[in-house]
């Protein structure tokens, strides 16, 4: 704001407000009258002097609204007056309110041909003994009809002092010329075309041509496929040679010597010899008597040996190692080396008798031949 502007509205204020000592109301407001007429406008209104009537560069409108005993002050100004269809207009308003009063800016009209862009509302306190604030409206304006439009002023509210409510500023007219305008020589028209032909890839059936190229690597695939099946050679599959069944005797000798070789009577392991015994002499009596069966308790096994009609010595000799095989297991007896010796040589005179039986056949046919 320039200084003569603010000199003005200083000047302004305290003619309403009845600063000067000795003036009369009435007179105040017929100077009030005369200085708005003839300030150059509010704060960045950019109105300085009266434009020419042919084109002018803004559109003013001022007013002094009724607020209870004393005028209130307003201006209205528009940017540029002259404006080219939906060029955009710097809107401004504001108003002079008692510093007293509550006061704040209504939402413009809009709809039809006018478009108001973001509002930009404030409230600058004014100075010297003049009890008055100044009310400010800026936004931006896009006009969409031809010729004179007139746009209305904002409204704002006010409470708190007396002459309170609504109260709307001036209005003020805007002139809007076609762009181009219908005489303008200076048009640049380009000669009318045809329509532009699409380019060649939209042209294309690309569907089509998807659905050629999977088939074609479809069959691909299957010709690749066939001539590897052809090529492929079918080898023979290896038999692995047939492992010769031992005896269980022969199986009983070579478990018990590889438990002699541990020496568990030696180191004191008595129930862990007498378990590896049970294992042996169980699976050798499944294998050869045929009616035990894994799982067997002691009491059970010696009674399948029964059944099957085996020798009733064998059978007691065999239901007495077991039983002393399950009391040094299950509970703790005592054992001695000598003990565990005799077992082993018990078990191992079962297989050897065993072998004798199987070897006795074959040595007649021997003899007699």
């Amino acid at each position: 704001m320039s200084r003569a502007a603010r000199r003005t509205i200083a000047a302004l204020r305290a003619a309403i407000a009845g600063a000067r000592p000795g003036l009369p109301p009435a007179r105040a407001a017929l100077l009030a009258g005369a200085l708005l007429a003839a300030a150059p406008g509010a704060p960045r209104a950019g109105s300085a002097a009266p434009p020419p009537a042919a084109a002018p560069a803004d559109a003013a409108a001022d007013s002094g609204l009724a607020g209870g005993a004393r005028p209130w002050p307003a201006r209205v100004t528009a940017r540029p007056a002259r404006v080219a269809l939906a060029q955009p207009i710097e809107y401004r308003a504001w108003v002079l309110v008692p510093r007293a009063a509550s006061a704040r800016w209504l939402k413009p009209d809009g709809g039809g041909a006018m478009t108001w862009g973001a509002l930009q509302a404030r409230r600058a306190p004014g100075g010297g003994r003049a009890a008055l604030d100044t009310l400010v409206l800026e936004s931006r304006l896009q006009i969409f009809a031809i010729g004179p439009v007139t746009v209305p002023g904002p409204a704002f509210r006010v409470t708190g002092v007396p002459g309170g409510g609504v109260r709307r500023l001036p209005t003020v007219r805007v002139w809007v010329t076609p762009s181009p305008g219908v005489a303008d020589s200076a048009a640049d028209l380009k000669p009318v075309r045809g329509p532009l032909a699409a380019p060649w890839w939209e042209r294309v059936p690309w569907r089509i041509v998807l659905l050629v190229a999977l088939a074609l690597l479809a069959l691909a695939a299957l010709i690749v496929a066939w001539r590897r099946r052809r090529r492929r050679v079918v080898a023979a599959p290896a038999t692995a040679p047939m492992a010769l069944a031992r005896d269980p005797a022969e199986v009983v000798l070579a478990e018990l010597a590889a438990l002699r070789a541990r020496r568990l009577p030696e180191q004191g392991h008595f129930a862990e010899h007498a378990l590896e015994l049970t294992r042996i002499a169980r699976r050798f009596l499944e294998a050869t008597a045929g009616t035990p069966l894994p799982g067997d308790t002691t009491p059970e096994l010696v009674g399948h040996l029964e059944a099957a009609r085996l020798d009733p010595a064998d059978v007691a000799r065999v239901a007495a190692l077991l039983g002393t095989w399950d009391r040094i297991k299950f509970a703790r007896a005592p054992a001695t080396i000598e003990e565990a010796r005799r077992a082993e040589a018990a078990v191992e005179e079962l297989a050897r008798r065993r072998l004798a039986a199987r070897a006795a056949p074959a040595a007649a046919q021997a003899q007699v031949a």
